[in-house]
């Protein structure tokens, strides 16, 4: 029983008591939990403080002990992150330095075991993934706030999360079954296997959930004033298996809730938003010598989409075969080169919504690094070719210096593009038409990093700037004649805007005596659009987030706040923009986890835990950043909720 309680403070990487820890093996765990291996940004493992990026770790410590429902709760968590519903869509979109003006949530691009699980639709429809990949199966999550091009491509613009999967540690079996509910009248569970017998290892996976949803009361975009359970459905499976380099990566996530009317942001009783994200990748390495190893990957992703009312429903669907070889070599000590290059072909039609179409693409990259002494140097290119367009070559450079031991700084220059997706360039709504010959958005960053880590504990300062060309926007068109019963006008795809992102961010983590681990951010962020007005992307300015987990012997806390300042009005954009919802003011989200475990034999625990979720009750609101119609639409939260859950650890 002591052995049991001993492993489980080591996972989590807080102390124990001193009868049961010697403290200077303890302070090992610490210093590896605070030192986690990357590979998010050079593909290759490296610890987070030489990676050619600034880059976050979600530990497994914080994914078990602070509360969250789904993987966008714990994303809102990064410093300069938030979980955000725009325009129709429910838990769509994670928005990180504010760098978002779509309800398409296609500057970020999410990674499972380092391959993309990408959107072939609009690059971002990403409600799937936020809101129904299993949590028991995340082993920690990695992010790079910044662009990611050089190694990922599109859509690796403002931030690129990395979903890190569990392994089993020991031969044999092992996992966990959890059932809970919440006061929405919610029902739901979160399996796991975990397998390995000699050289294959395996996990599978698998979440449901479904309530009847907070009821969200507001005007709509047609003065229209209504109420709505917003109920939700997510179903998730993820597998991952591996064998002498062959590995299998496949996940499933389907998420269905109450929506808006898609086009009129109108109140319907039969409206329903669903997505399904479907990809499956199969990989291969081989470490030839300790010099040279070879890589290849085919991906295939896969959307399927739908925001009409059931009765009569528009649906859409996209698909995307992505196949990719890599070369890395380490020809002498301290210099490591990538080389990469493939392509991928989409495909896509949509029932009434999307003009029947494909595409494909070509690129090439590498990336190197030289370590001199106490200094990294880092560079990098990507050069992609889309079919019918001219190409785009986007660069990465970086020095990465260690002062002391303890304490260094980075400097880095990276820039990333978007493509334009179906939903742009083949869009066939009566009110939307796309465009062909959208050229890629793009955005080039620069970073300076101070960083000290510690024993037992880390932090980081950073500065960024970023400067966008080409973001594709939505223009108002006339019609030449206006078909029957619509509006003289109808929106197009254009590119055109070159906005401004400036910004600081600190961080850090503190792993202190008696079970206890501290983990804060904060960070101010401004923007400036094409015209010169300052903060038109309306997102808050400052973001502080501080939390806390303590770890008892048979019981666990952890309490987390995160705050927001006010966010901007939308009539600073648009004077237009009707102000009927509750205003988006400064906001402090606090959420709260209580856990007791009683060990049953060596391996086998019942955990009991009870979340708690806004627990200062207020409504929670966010501007109308997409459209600025109104001034705030759906809502975030509607006041306070619990939930309590029940699991067998074997």
């Amino acid at each position: 029983m002591k052995l049991a309680r001993t492993t489980l403070l080591l996972v989590l990487g807080l102390p124990g008591s001193a009868q049961e820890q010697d403290q200077q093996k303890l302070d090992q765990e610490l210093l590896n939990l605070l030192n986690t291996p990357v590979s998010v940004a050079s593909k290759k493992a490296e610890s987070v403080a030489q990676a050619p990026g600034v880059v976050t770790v979600i530990s497994k410590a914080e994914l078990e002990g602070f509360a969250a429902k789904n993987l966008g709760e714990v994303m809102s968590r990064v410093v300069g992150a938030a979980f955000l519903s725009p325009d129709i869509f429910v838990g769509q979109s994670v928005v990180v330095r504010g760098q978002e003006n779509t309800p398409y949530n296609n500057h970020i691009l999410v990674l499972l075991n380092g391959r993309p699980l990408r959107d072939p639709v609009s690059g971002g429809l990403n409600g799937s993934i936020w809101n129904a990949f299993p949590l028991a199966s995340l082993d920690h999550l990695e992010i790079i706030r910044g662009p990611g091009s050089v190694l990922y491509g599109s859509c690796a613009y403002s931030a690129v999360v990395n979903i890190a999967t569990k392994t089993a540690k020991d031969s044999g079996l092992s996992g966990s079954v959890t059932v809970g509910g919440d006061t929405y009248g919610g029902l739901g569970q979160q399996d796991q296997v975990l397998i390995r017998e000699g050289e294959f290892q395996g996990l599978v996976s698998f979440s449901q959930f479904g309530d009847k949803g907070p009821d969200f009361a507001f005007t709509d975009y047609n003065g229209v004033d209504n109420h709505h359970a917003f109920d939700r459905r997510t179903s998730g499976l993820v597998t991952n298996l591996a064998y002498r380099g062959l590995t299998l990566n496949a996940y499933r996530g389907s998420f269905q809730s109450y929506s808006l009317n898609g086009g009129s942001e109108a109140w319907d009783p039969a409206n329903l938003q669903r997505q399904i994200l479907t990809q499956a990748d199969l990989g291969y390495t081989k470490e030839l010598n300790d010099q040279i190893t070879l890589g290849g990957n085919l991906t295939y992703n896969r959307t399927e989409w739908s925001t009409e009312p059931v009765t009569n429903p528009v649906e859409t669907t996209a698909g995307a075969l992505l196949y990719e070889g890599t070369l890395q070599v380490r020809p002498f000590e301290g210099f490591n080169v990538v080389f990469g290059g493939g392509g991928e072909r989409a495909s896509w039609n949509g029932t009434g919504l999307l003009v029947l179409g494909n595409q494909t693409s070509n690129f090439l990259y590498t990336q190197m690094d030289y370590q001199i002494q106490a200094v990294k140097l880092i560079g990098g290119l990507q050069y992609n070719k889309l079919e019918g367009l001219a190409g785009k070559a986007s660069p990465r450079l970086g020095v990465v210096a260690d002062f002391t031991p303890e304490l260094g700084g980075k400097v880095l220059y990276s820039t990333a593009f978007r493509k334009g997706y179906p939903l742009e360039t083949g869009f066939n709504h009566p009110l939307f038409r796309g465009n062909l010959e959208l050229k890629p958005e793009l955005i080039a960053t620069t970073e300076a990093q101070l960083f000290y880590q510690g024993k037992t504990g880390g932090a980081t300062l950073t500065f960024y700037s970023s400067r966008t060309e080409d973001t594709i926007i939505r223009r108002v068109v006339p019609f030449s004649t206006p078909p029957p019963g619509l509006p003289p006008i109808y929106l197009k795809y254009f590119n055109g805007d070159a906005w401004k992102y400036h910004g600081v961010e600190l961080e850090g983590k503190l792993s202190l005596s008696h079970g206890l681990l501290i983990t804060g951010s904060a960070s101010y962020q401004t923007n400036e659009n094409p015209a010169g007005l300052k903060d038109a992307a309306l997102h808050p300015n400052t973001m502080v987030k501080l939390g806390g987990i303590y770890q008892g012997e048979t019981w666990s806390a952890g309490l987390f706040d995160a705050y927001s300042s006010a966010a901007h009005s939308t009539t600073l954009v648009n004077p237009g923009s009707a102000v009927v919802n509750r205003p988006a003011g400064a906001t402090h989200w606090l959420t709260a986890r209580l856990t007791w475990t009683t060990w049953l034999q060596e391996k086998n625990a019942v955990k009991i835990t009870l979340d708690g979720d806004n627990l200062f009750g207020s409504g929670i609101t966010y501007p109308d950043y997409p459209n600025k119609a109104v001034n705030t639409l759906i809502p975030l939260s509607s006041g306070r909720s619990f939930t309590l859950s029940a699991g067998f650890v074997f």
